[in-house]
């Protein structure tokens, strides 16, 4: 009960804060303008790129996988996201303790509007330099040995994996903390500080569609 009220307060506070921001990193002209995705899958949030869009930073997916129309990419608690079975147990370690994290990135044959077409997905155009400040950024999250990605296993739907990640969560670095920083690197009026929910991220993705306008 505390807990909700906790995040329903943040909540709050974060509407209110994120209303005054404005988009950093408009593109020019329409030839510079690309389009992202942000999937709300209940408690959990990922980002989608076009697999023709991996560029360096990311070009390791495709030796992984293979050619593919897009890619998703979350980050999350390991123990939590790689579970068979969810326990309150695993609840409660992912939200107070520091837990290592893992990265989920999925294999999608189509457009994420019709791959979850039972979710809650939002498309969001980028300039092409926002796209690349995103990626440097994702890319960042995956932890390296010997300048090598990580591979843990397999993912929990389609064709994933799951990768070993840097940072760790915690109640106040949650998966949806991380999408939100992520989406912010793009330029697009995000406050991640308190992004704790899947629900805070796709309003704070309304906005920003909402606001954006292509071209300065």
């Amino acid at each position: 009960m505390y807990l909700s009220i906790l995040f329903a307060f943040y909540a709050f506070t974060l509407s209110a804060c994120s209303a005054f921001m404005s988009w950093d990193n408009l593109p020019l002209n329409v030839e510079e303008e690309v389009t992202i995705f942000v999937v709300n899958h209940g408690w959990h949030t990922g980002i989608v790129i076009e697999g023709n869009e991996l560029g360096d930073e990311l070009s390791f997916l495709e030796e992984h996988f293979g050619k593919s129309e897009y890619y998703e990419l979350g980050w999350g608690d390991e123990g939590f996201y790689e579970a068979k079975e969810i326990t309150s147990l695993l609840t409660i370690n992912a939200i107070l303790w520091p837990t290592e994290s893992v990265i989920h990135v999925v294999s999608l044959p189509e457009s994420p509007l019709k791959y979850f077409s039972q979710s809650e997905v939002i498309a969001m155009n980028i300039s092409k330099n926002g796209l690349s400040n995103l990626k440097q950024t994702v890319s960042e999250s995956f932890r390296r040995e010997h300048g090598r990605v990580i591979k843990t296993g397999q993912g929990i739907y389609g064709r994933s994996l799951f990768y070993r990640g840097e940072g760790y969560y915690f109640i106040t670095n949650t998966c949806n903390t991380w999408t939100a920083k992520m989406l912010k690197t793009t330029g697009a009026p995000f406050d991640a500080s308190f992004t704790f929910t899947a629900s805070s991220v796709m309003r704070q993705s309304e906005r920003a569609v909402a606001k954006y306008t292509c071209c300065p």
